[in-house]
């Protein structure tokens, strides 16, 4: 019996290769050039935009971004490489089938994360990151439009492009849009991330895009060419740098051996750090949209109580994480839980990390296994609120379920 073969739309769908001018917001010009699929002409598909949206809708975006990934192998899109930064986005998942001489004839290969990537999966999505960071590659997070998404996205993803969803222009006086702003400000003052917006299309939404913090940006505002030679009159302008500026990968195992290298423990009991803890997840809820995680040694120790808090406080944040030996691989509402070997070292720790876009904090103990009643336990601890080392500590946590 021969083997069937799936059937998806965009495996045989004529498409057809353009090229978008990325400019800058400030004067038209020409720092960049984005290569882009569009369907047949006449089609509901005919624009690049409506290509894209349709491929991710049935989750077929890997099989368009594959189809791109062969054009910009071509001759017409390396004639513009030798000349422009020639921006090809891919989907992350992707990284695993690079080639390559593909990898090597791009002046800059993005790969793209989706906003709700860190929210479906975060561990995952981080190794992933990691190594496509390792091969060199750009980390671009595309379509942000939700505040929520694009905070926790931001803080422990740190791309080095940022691309902003067209819908965003469309209405200007929006709360998402103006908490996107503060969040894009933030990062891009640490990061100096490259921020560009889609769905430039008049001057209206231009100036809107820089309200929003955006340096660049594409749309009907610069038409895309399907032949390159076309924009060689144009002025240009280099793109900044990449990759930027990133956390440095935790060179310590866990929080605690990252924080105690430049801060002195202090000795406390378990009754009082228990009250720190909840102050703690206290702040990350107020906060909004923070990456909050807690690691309690053992399953015993994350209670019915303490289950009850953290679900509680998840509604309010942008992704919540709990690790111990014994509790189960789920996801109990917005809590992710996941069980920790019985021989990682982490288990002699008590955590509490928050990573927002406004505010960083961790509280990390270490277990000094004295005899006594429960709640006088002692532990060696710190406290810190550096952001560099939160990050790396939030790293060093989710670093174990890649």
């Amino acid at each position: 019996m021969s083997e069937t073969r799936s059937f998806t739309l965009f495996d045989d769908l004529e498409l057809h290769m353009q090229f978008a001018p990325v400019c800058r917001l400030s004067d038209g010009a020409l720092a960049a050039v984005e290569l882009q699929l569009r369907g047949p002409a006449g089609t509901r598909l005919a624009t690049a935009a409506a290509l894209k949206r349709a491929a991710r809708l049935v989750e077929e975006h890997p099989v368009l971004d594959e189809r791109k990934r062969k054009m910009a192998a071509s001759q017409r899109a390396q004639s513009l490489a030798k000349i422009l930064p020639l921006l090809v986005s891919l989907d992350l998942d992707l990284i695993d089938n690079l080639d390559a001489d593909t990898a090597r004839s791009l002046e800059r290969h993005v790969m793209v994360i989706l906003p709700d990537a860190v929210e479906r999966s975060p561990q995952r999505t981080l190794a992933r990151v990691a190594r496509a960071r390792a091969a060199g590659k750009i980390i671009c997070v595309d379509g942000l439009v939700r505040s929520e998404h694009a905070a926790t996205l931001l803080s422990l993803v740190e791309p080095d492009i940022i691309v902003t969803g067209a819908e965003l222009l469309t209405s200007r006086t929006s709360s998402d849009a103006a908490h996107l702003a503060h969040a894009l400000a933030a990062h891009t003052e640490r990061s100096h991330a490259v921020v560009i917006a889609e769905g430039v299309d008049d001057e209206d939404s231009r100036i809107t895009a820089q309200t929003m913090g955006a340096a660049f940006g594409i749309g009907d505002l610069y038409p895309a060419v399907t032949d390159p030679s076309v924009l060689a009159s144009r002025t240009v302008v280099p793109l900044p740098e990449m990759p930027v500026w990133t956390t440095p990968g935790p060179e310590k195992s866990t929080p605690y051996r990252i924080a105690s290298t430049s801060i002195s423990p202090r000795m406390g009991n378990k009754r009082l750090l228990i009250e720190m803890s909840k102050a703690l997840e206290e702040q990350a809820a107020i906060g909004g949209a923070a990456i909050v995680l807690g690691t309690f040694q053992f399953a015993e120790h994350f209670t019915s109580r303490t289950a009850k808090r953290w679900r509680e406080m998840s509604e309010k944040t942008g992704l919540a994480g709990v690790y111990g030996v014994g509790l189960p691989d789920i996801r109990d509402g917005n809590v992710h839980r996941a069980p920790l070997d019985a021989d990682d070292d982490l288990i002699n720790e008590w955590n509490v990390a928050v990573l927002g876009p406004h505010f960083a904090a961790l509280l990390s103990a270490r277990d000094q296994h004295d005899a006594g009643p429960d709640l006088e336990r002692t532990f060696e601890f710190v406290q810190t609120y550096d952001r560099m080392t939160v990050t790396q500590a939030v790293h060093s946590i989710l670093m174990r379920f890649s």
